[in-house]
Order: C-alpha cells, then sequence, then structure tokens
C-alpha cells in the first residue's frame, strides 16, 4: 500500500512539474507572433524647392513643389523576447516587452507628384537626379516629423493592450505588462 501511495505521489509531483513546463511554453508562444506592427500611418508632405536666389550669376527664376507620401508602421518585435523578460507567479504573469521601432517606411512613387514646376529666365530645367535628390531629402523631412507624431508611443501602448488580451486569453487574471522604454 506505501508503495502505491509514493507512486501516486511521484506521478502527481511530476505532473505538476510537467504543468509548469507546458504553461511556460504556451506562455513563450508569443514570441512566434514575430514582428508585431500595431499602428500604421500615412503622411504626406509637400516639399518645396526655390533655387531662384542661390546661383547669383543665372537669370530667372528656378522653383519645385512636390507632394508625397509615405506609409510608416511601428509595433515591437516580440522575436527579441527572451525567456527572462516573461516571469509567472500562480495566475500572474509579467512581461516586459521590447522596445517600440518602426517596422517599415515605404514612399510609394504612385502617390508622388510634382505640383509646380517653375522655370524662367536663362536657368535649366531640373534634371531626374536633382528631383531624386530632393526627394530623398523630403524623405529624412518625413522622418523628423516621426518624432513629434510620438509614433512609437502609440505603437507601444497598442502592443501592451495586445500582449494583455493574449494573456487574458490563456487564462491568466492579472497581466502586468512592461517595456524597455520604462526602465
Amino acid at each position: 500500500m506505501r508503495i502505491h501511495v509514493f507512486y501516486i505521489l511521484l506521478f502527481l509531483l511530476s505532473a505538476c512539474g510537467e504543468d509548469k513546463a507546458i504553461r511556460k511554453a504556451r506562455v513563450m508562444e508569443i514570441k512566434d507572433l514575430g514582428e508585431l506592427s500595431t499602428i500604421e500611418y500615412t503622411i504626406g508632405k509637400l516639399i518645396q524647392m526655390d533655387q531662384s536666389e542661390s546661383d547669383w550669376y543665372k537669370w530667372g527664376d528656378r522653383k519645385l513643389l512636390i507632394n508625397t507620401r509615405a506609409t510608416v508602421k511601428a509595433g515591437v518585435d516580440l522575436k527579441k523576447l527572451r525567456e527572462d523578460d516573461i516571469q509567472i507567479k500562480g495566475n500572474t504573469v509579467e512581461i516586459t516587452l521590447p522596445a517600440a521601432e518602426y517596422t517599415s517606411f515605404s514612399m510609394d512613387p504612385n502617390y508622388t507628384r510634382t505640383e509646380v514646376e517653375s522655370i524662367s529666365g536663362f536657368r535649366d530645367g531640373f534634371t531626374q537626379k536633382e528631383k531624386n535628390n530632393f526627394m530623398k531629402q523630403g524623405e529624412e523631412a518625413i522622418k523628423r516629423d516621426l518624432v513629434e507624431l510620438k509614433i512609437l508611443e502609440e505603437a507601444r501602448i497598442n502592443a501592451e493592450d495586445i500582449v494583455r488580451d493574449f494573456y487574458h486569453s490563456l487564462g491568466f487574471e492579472k497581466v502586468i505588462v512592461n517595456s524597455k522604454e520604462d526602465k
């Protein structure tokens, strides 16, 4: 009889350990989501160039106005999660997410238009190379504007909400979500 009780207790203890391992594996499944883009912005920008006074020896004006649009996505890369970023204590899980980052930035040439191109006097027209360089300046201007829009902060908040919902669906009663920015 004692031997049976010993085996039953041994089985129960090993089953509890296995349950914790299975639960930890399920908790780490969030890494499988990979790059989690939680926000997308479309930003329009008018880019203006006026070279009327830049070359004093050339008579005439040279102006260009280009309308462009960029699509920006931001979120967190869950593949960067390490095992120690997730702590389980009973029905509570605490996770520290990687810092939010831009996951994509694209400027679709189909949405880039020359609105005004004004050449007068003895000035040459804009070459395609000049327009491309000008577009690069526009791209950099849009990227600088991203900081003011607080896209990364919004992406972090959205990612925290998604992760909270994910762990509640796994049965956790309390979900604590931190971000690398918080530390």
